[in-house]
């Protein structure tokens, strides 16, 4: 065997190892974004299901409050006082 057969050997070697390695980081990068694309979609689902929610939710009725609510202000001594119709009797 002459020495540029064993130096053939070892750079096919070398350059198959490098290919083979190339392969594998591209399948793991391409496996990583279909993996990101499914979690982002997922999240996009339930943000976008959240919001139909409460578009679509009952909304919560003002508690007792049948009218306008009137304030009715007046100094005292002690400072300022504030108080509601429903209040003053």
């Amino acid at each position: 065997m002459t020495a540029n057969a064993a130096d053939f050997g070892s750079t096919a070697l070398s350059a198959f190892a490098r290919a083979a390695g190339l392969l594998v980081l591209a399948i793991g990068a391409a496996l990583a974004f279909v993996f990101a694309f499914a979690a982002a979609l997922v999240v996009g689902v339930m943000i976008a299901g959240a919001a139909l929610t409460m578009r679509f939710w009952p909304r919560r009725r003002a508690a007792v409050a049948t009218g306008p609510v009137v304030l009715d202000a007046h100094r005292t001594p002690e400072g300022w006082v504030v108080e509601t119709a429903a209040k003053r009797k």
